[in-house]
């Protein structure tokens, strides 16, 4: 707890709380991330599991870079979130939650990736799915809009 107290009473968390426009600031830069890392992650599981087959599933893995754009700014902002808040995000049901459902969607990223360069791109370049894909990009789904929710749940709870 004594970390904590000590971000929340840092110079970045001073310039936070005091200056009025920095959390509004932060706050947006972390939705605008936010769109840019689940849009792109949720257009590219869709189009995994079949909907809008004529868009080519090369073009919507091109959507990657985004998903990356999105990530560094989130991570940015959501960081100087929780210095502004560390006490209280600390002990925070919902942002240990989120943090779980992030390290899982983390894992899940990486076994795709590791399912991918494993069959190489024969699938993405023929369009049909292999089934495992298929499971992981539901779970994908399933897990950023759990990351979404708790994130949201964390001004409630």
């Amino acid at each position: 707890m004594e970390t904590l107290a000590w971000l929340e009473s840092s110079a970045l968390s001073d310039i936070v709380r005091t200056v009025a426009w920095v959390y509004p600031a932060v706050e947006t830069a972390h939705y605008v991330g936010l769109a840019f890392l689940v849009g792109a992650i949720m257009l590219i599981d869709l189009r995994l599991l079949g909907i809008a087959k004529t868009l080519p599933i090369g073009s919507m893995i091109g959507l990657l870079p985004w998903v990356w754009v999105g990530f560094i700014i989130n991570v940015a902002s959501g960081s100087v979130m929780f210095i502004y808040g560390a006490t209280g995000f600390g002990v925070n049901r919902a942002f240990w939650l989120k943090m779980i459902f992030l390290a899982l969607a983390g894992i899940n990223a990486l076994i795709f990736t590791l399912a991918a360069s494993r069959s190489g791109s024969a699938w993405v370049d023929g369009g049909q799915v292999p089934a495992f894909v298929r499971v992981v990009a539901t779970a994908s789904l399933v897990l950023w809009v759990c990351v979404v929710t708790t994130g949201r749940w964390m001004a409630y709870i």
